[in-house]
């Protein structure tokens, strides 16, 4: 009984190993200058939308005002990531879609989740822009 008690106090005490954290996060206006991608193909999946501005403030230097930078998606390899990062994730809420695929573009706080500093999954949620 005692090595029970022990091995469930040492299982509250230590931190998980599965245990999920903010890797970073940021603000982005999603406008659209980030619905066309670099061939001129207009984009209407979030996820690309969201690839498209990462590209955008890092590789092409187009910063709408209100983008905030991420410490995380400055590679093209990390940012062709984004769309199964988000594909994980729980989505973004129905209006802010509606809003981005209508071309009226919205302010959104992206926040990449994921274990020992690596990506699992995107959460897309309401900015206060």
């Amino acid at each position: 009984m005692k090595s029970i008690v022990i091995a469930a106090a040492l299982a509250i005490l230590a931190p998980s190993a599965s245990a999920q954290e903010v890797i970073t996060s940021y603000a982005a206006w999603l406008s659209p200058n980030d619905m066309v991608n670099s061939r001129g193909v207009r984009l209407t999946d979030i996820a690309a939308i969201l690839q498209q501005d990462r590209a955008n403030y890092h590789r092409f230097g187009r910063r709408d005002e209100g983008d905030g930078t991420d410490g995380l998606f400055a590679s093209r390899d990390m940012r062709s990531r984004i769309p199964d990062l988000y594909a994980r994730g729980p989505g973004a809420p129905a209006y802010i879609l509606d809003d981005i695929r209508s071309g009226r573009g919205h302010y959104v706080w992206v926040r990449v989740i994921g274990r020992g500093g690596r990506p699992d999954h995107i959460e897309v949620h309401e900015g206060a822009g």
